[in-house]
């Protein structure tokens, strides 16, 4: 075969390739897209055990469709502080169960209905105005591209299928098992899809290319590979977000590597593993009947055999990951602590779990403002994330917590029920407005750095005066809310209207400075605007306080 013949087949194969990979994309996007709410909701399910953990990792993964994709995410959950570490493992033990839907789909001998899939789907998205048909119909798009791709790499690859010198090159895989594994773990990390990979394999298999050795020794390749965009995007992360790259890394090495021991256990002259594959899928393997079929079922029999084996040991997986990367683990914020839908029929208790979810925000909040007290006064640069951070919770929160209340309202039959709740959607969205605050003082604070001067001793300690002032009123009224506690919330009185006069003393000062020419305007402006953002915290803070008041 000469040169030019070589180059053709393989700009065609690599053509083939990007179909797929773009086919792949689209599928997952739009599947996300229409999926969107419930996977939102599947945060909290997945937060409250492993079991649960394992079956929201499968069904993400299902709907992403990419196994890397889903631990991307988990890195940033735990991150954010989000989700532990436990439960990020035991997500990634559900990743590897949904990613075997891919595989079954590729395993369709689906080229003669490729560029049908393709047709049907850009009728849909041409030709519809409703948003969920346009996204069916870029999801038919994208699986008929991943056939198609794969057919164009299965027709450009069969003049290999008689190639001698290639059967043998690759029948080495088969033969050096661990050679093969290697193989499949460096096209995953060049493709960056273990799915892609799994895609390929299958279709040199079903031509001949490939024996059910060589094909499963690569497929665990692929499973080992997929660590490699983990750890990568896990760099300067937090000590969780790490320990969830790690435990990945782990997990599937290991699951590969006792998996890659069965295969030197023979019967009848074959891998132990892969009779029972054969046995389970019709038609001999080993007389090269339905390959692709027994090779998607070799990929789901494995992961599978994973969980099951390796589940009971998440703990330990979690501690050999804490050995790896020593150091605290962050604490998970979570998105929802206390709220159960489940409590919407029993008013009373349900009122209560708000009341919990409220006392956090309280406390979130309260500790955003101590973060931005570290920022500006400290100039603690790694606590700008921890600002931010709580900002995006707030939100969270606010969204949750009120869409339960909404629901929540239909069950409540008294006035003071009613009035209760009502309370509680002013008093929460109040906090998320602090929040918003918060953050456009960190954006001033921000702006203020761009300039040369840095603020005077006086003003930094102004702005100290203050923050200890919002940390007192914050702890008062969590107080006051939480214990019904009205003395509490007299002293957030006290603590507002002399916050108020120490915001008058330092607009005077401010000008003082200014007509001294001793602070240039751009930092004064800037200042300024960070201390009406204090006002309007202190503002919110004691119009919480008397929602509360009214309500005891």
């Amino acid at each position: 075969m000469n040169i030019i013949k070589l180059s053709i087949i393989a700009f065609n194969v690599i053509g083939g390739l990007g179909l797929f990979l773009y086919g792949l994309k689209l599928l997952s996007n739009n599947l996300q897209k229409i999926s969107s709410e419930k996977l939102q909701s599947l945060l909290d399910f997945l937060t409250k055990n492993k079991f649960m953990g394992l079956i929201s990792g499968a069904l993400i993964t299902a709907v992403l469709q990419s196994s890397s994709a889903t631990s991307i995410l988990l890195i940033g959950f735990a991150n954010a502080g989000i989700i532990g570490l436990t439960q990020c493992i035991s997500i990634i033990f559900g990743t590897n169960i949904g990613i075997t839907i891919t595989a079954q789909i590729i395993a369709f001998k689906a080229g003669h209905i490729a560029l049908p899939l393709i047709g049907t789907g850009a009728i849909l998205f041409l030709f519809s105005k409703n948003n969920k048909v346009r996204s069916a119909g870029e999801i038919l798009i994208g699986l008929g591209m991943i056939f198609f791709g794969l057919k164009i790499i299965g027709d450009f690859l069969k003049p290999f299928k008689g190639n001698l010198a290639f059967i043998r090159f690759m029948s080495t895989f088969g033969t050096y098992p661990l050679l093969g594994v290697l193989a499949g773990a460096v096209i995953t990390a060049i493709i960056q899809s273990s799915s892609a990979a799994t895609g390929m394999i299958i279709t040199l298999s079903a031509i001949g290319a490939l024996d059910f050795q060589s094909a499963f020794c690569l497929i665990l390749g692929t499973n080992t590979g997929t660590a490699i965009p983990v750890q990568i995007a896990a760099i300067g992360t937090n000590v969780t977000a790490r320990r969830v790259a790690v435990s990945h890394a782990v997990f599937n090495t290991a699951s590969s590597f006792y998996m890659l021991l069965l295969l030197y256990i023979p019967y009848k002259g074959q891998p132990v593993f892969l009779q029972l594959v054969d046995f389970l899928t019709p038609g001999s393997v080993f007389s090269g009947e339905n390959t692709a079929r027994h090779i998607a079922n070799a990929h789901t029999l494995f992961n599978m055999m994973n969980v099951i084996i390796l589940f009971p040991f998440i703990d330990h997986l979690a501690r050999i990951a804490g050995f790896i990367i020593p150091g605290r683990e962050k604490e998970p914020l979570k998105i929802v602590k206390y709220l159960d839908e489940r409590m919407v029929k029993t008013p009373s208790i349900a009122l209560k779990q708000v009341s919990k979810e409220t006392v956090r925000m309280m406390e979130i909040a309260k500790n955003m403002n101590l973060f931005l007290y570290k920022v500006i006064y400290k100039n603690k640069k790694a606590a700008v994330h921890e600002v931010t951070e709580r900002e995006e919770i707030l939100n969270s929160l606010q969204n949750r917590i009120i869409n339960f209340i909404v629901n929540l309202e239909q069950s409540l039959f008294t006035e003071k029920e009613k009035n209760e709740a009502t309370v509680l959607i002013q008093i929460i969205e109040r906090l998320e407005r602090i929040g918003d605050h918060n953050s456009s003082i960190l954006f001033h604070y921000t702006k203020l750095r761009e300039f040369k001067e840095n603020l005077n001793k006086e003003s930094i300690n102004d702005f100290k005066y203050m923050s200890h002032n919002l940390q007192d009123m914050f702890q008062y009224l969590i107080t006051g809310f939480q214990g019904n506690n009205p003395a509490a919330l007299e002293n957030l009185e006290r603590h507002y209207e002399s916050t108020v006069a120490m915001e008058n003393i330092i607009r005077q000062k401010n000008i003082d400075l200014l007509k001294k020419r001793k602070l240039s305007p751009g930092i004064s402006i800037q200042f300024m605007e960070i201390i009406n953002h204090i006002e309007r915290i202190n503002d919110h803070l004691l119009k919480i306080s008397r929602y509360i008041s009214d309500t005891t």
